[in-house]
């Protein structure tokens, strides 16, 4: 029985098929790195600048890489969901119904600006007030200390109440110069669009 067993395990080692016997030898890889140098090892370093398996008889093996889905460019439009599709066309259509030309878009932008325009003056004209109080303060202070006499309490206290006062205007113009530029934006970026508009139009009579 023995010799029996021993001739079957011969015969059925002889059978193995040489793509099953690659898959039990072990992997061999080439890689060749960025200064060109070439490597050969077990393991595939995903590091490797270009890598290839090879097969039992050392020859190089068609990879078979996964199609990778195409990215999109960063220069690609952007794709607009539905629900944006139909807000950016009602936007358009209340546009086209509001203005019939570039000057009435910059019409409604001197009307709107007209408003902030004499808030902002109004602000410049107390900013430019206590500026020159509190000039008028700090060189009273300076004659004082000059002829080295002390500096009375109550002038100190006004000159603080300046101080801040000037703080709360200035930072008040800057809030109303900014709401200023934001129409001027608004206008800016709704005539671009009025004019879009117009030439897609003219161009499709």
């Amino acid at each position: 029985m023995k010799p029996l067993i021993v001739l079957a395990c011969l015969i059925a080692a002889a059978l193995v098929s040489p793509a099953q016997a690659d898959q039990e030898k072990v992997r061999m890889y080439k890689c060749t790195d960025a200064d060109g140098k070439v490597y050969y090892s077990d393991k595939l370093n995903p590091d490797c600048n270009q890598g290839a398996e090879l097969n039992r008889h050392g020859v190089t093996m068609k990879r078979r890489d996964a199609a990778k889905p195409a990215q999109p460019g960063k220069d690609a439009p952007e794709v607009l969901s539905p629900r944006k599709v139909r807000e950016q066309e009602r936007r358009d259509r209340a546009l086209l119904a509001t203005y019939t030309s570039e000057e009435e878009i910059d019409a409604a932008r001197d009307r709107s600006l007209a408003i902030p325009a004499q808030g902002t003056k109004f602000v410049e004209m107390k900013l430019d007030k206590a500026t020159q109080q509190l000039t008028a303060l700090k060189k009273q202070a300076d004659d004082l200390a000059a002829q080295k006499k002390p500096l009375p309490a109550s002038l100190l206290e006004e000159v603080n109440v300046r101080q801040k006062e000037i703080a709360v205007l200035e930072a008040e113009f800057v809030q109303r110069k900014a709401q200023a530029n934001a129409i001027n934006a608004k206008f800016e970026s709704e005539k671009q669009r009025y004019r879009e508009l117009k030439g897609g139009s003219a161009a499709a009579k």
